[in-house]
């Protein structure tokens, strides 16, 4: 009864992750919802990575603490001794941080592909793809900043356009197994002509996120009674904020694969077909 109850959930979720992606292209509320459902099905798949990444943050969130203390303190010989000792921590976790972060991004974007497309992986199978796809995701991370930056430097508009319009990246590398350079183009070949579009779609949780947090803020300046916190301390709050990001932030990911779909539909001219068959 237990390998047969398993079994049924198992095709139920083969199921629903199979009805959840549109197979034409849809108004901005269907992909909303699909991403809904996609992060749904996907949930117990990614929350393992979620939760290393919540950890790393945290502990990070306790290093920048420390830190800010001992730049609070008095500038003696020794502080500054002790502030050199630390420094050189923080700037070591922060690289591993970093690394590890993209590490499992795209281990995740690698188990919502296959949780979407019915294909089996396994955890350690999803982390190993992550660590292959790290060179051509820094190379992009690399291109991606100087792009923007020099966008922004010759016009503002140029450089917030590219920020959005080459963000897809990730899953071209990941998905599509496309190297930096040409994921980048790809991605800006994808959203141009669709940018707003794009735009809005994000704006709607991105808003609500935003609200959270802000609340989140609110009720820790609230609690704290409006005193600023102690230098070196860590409040509730704090790990409250990091936890949730690492709960919400993959959402955003199984929203961008929505995303990505169904631009891919619409430059495949699946748009024009859904047009002439209505």
């Amino acid at each position: 009864t237990t390998e047969r109850d398993a079994f049924l959930a198992l095709s139920y979720h083969k199921e629903a992750a199979m009805q959840i992606l549109p197979q034409q292209p849809v108004s901005i509320a269907k992909i909303l919802d699909a991403s809904f459902k996609l992060f749904a099905v996907c949930f117990t798949k990614i929350i393992g990575f979620a939760a290393i990444l919540a950890a790393l943050y945290i502990v990070l969130t306790v290093l920048t603490a420390n830190l800010g203390a001992y730049r609070s303190v008095s500038h003696s010989a020794q502080t500054k001794a002790s502030l050199f000792d630390i420094l050189p921590l923080m700037l070591g976790f922060i690289g591993i941080t970093a690394l590890l972060s993209f590490v499992l991004y795209a281990a995740m974007l690698y188990r919502i592909d296959n949780v979407a497309k019915q294909h089996e992986d396994s955890f350690f199978e999803a982390l190993t793809v992550g660590l292959k796809k790290f060179p051509p995701m820094l190379v992009a991370l690399i291109l991606y900043t100087l792009a923007v930056i020099g966008g922004s430097l010759l016009l503002i508009i140029p450089g917030i356009a590219m920020l959005l319009s080459l963000s897809f990246y990730p899953l071209g590398i990941v998905i599509d197994g496309l190297g930096g350079y040409a994921a980048l183009k790809a991605s800006h070949r994808l959203v141009w002509g669709n940018w707003w579009r794009t735009l809005t779609i994000y704006m709607a949780p991105g808003i609500l996120m935003l609200i959270v947090f802000f609340t989140l803020g609110f009720l820790s300046y609230q609690i704290g009674g409006g005193a600023a916190q102690t230098p070196g301390s860590v409040g509730t709050m704090d790990i409250i904020s990091n936890l949730l990001s690492a709960l919400v932030m993959p959402y955003f990911y199984a929203l961008a694969y929505v995303i990505y779909h169904d631009l891919k539909l619409r430059k495949s001219g699946g748009d024009l077909a859904a047009r002439l068959a209505k």
